[in-house]
């Protein structure tokens, strides 16, 4: 018998994750350009989730403290040029 706890989480609860990974600047933009660290930032938060740590504030510090500084919620400039491609419209 697995003596894991599984926690499932509920809407709610995956937009706020949503939310704390976008305001860090891991949003669309940095989850196509850079997936690796997107995947890792997102795990991080899910894991701290299932121990306990709800707060959006605790978890934004808990990213900052294992990466650093909020990225730049800025798109790359390679991303905008792709994204235009994809959808059919001209580069600004």
């Amino acid at each position: 018998m697995s003596s894991e706890l599984h926690v499932v989480l509920k809407s709610k609860d995956l937009l706020m994750l949503q939310g704390v990974l976008d305001a860090a600047g891991y949003g669309p933009a940095s989850s196509v350009s850079n997936p690796k660290s997107y995947n890792v930032a997102a795990k991080l938060l899910v894991g701290l989730f299932h121990r306990g740590m709800t707060s959006e504030e605790d978890l934004t510090m808990e990213l900052e403290r294992h990466f650093g500084s909020i990225m730049s919620p800025i798109s790359p400039p390679s991303f905008e040029r792709t994204r235009a491609s994809i959808q059919g419209r001209p580069l600004s």
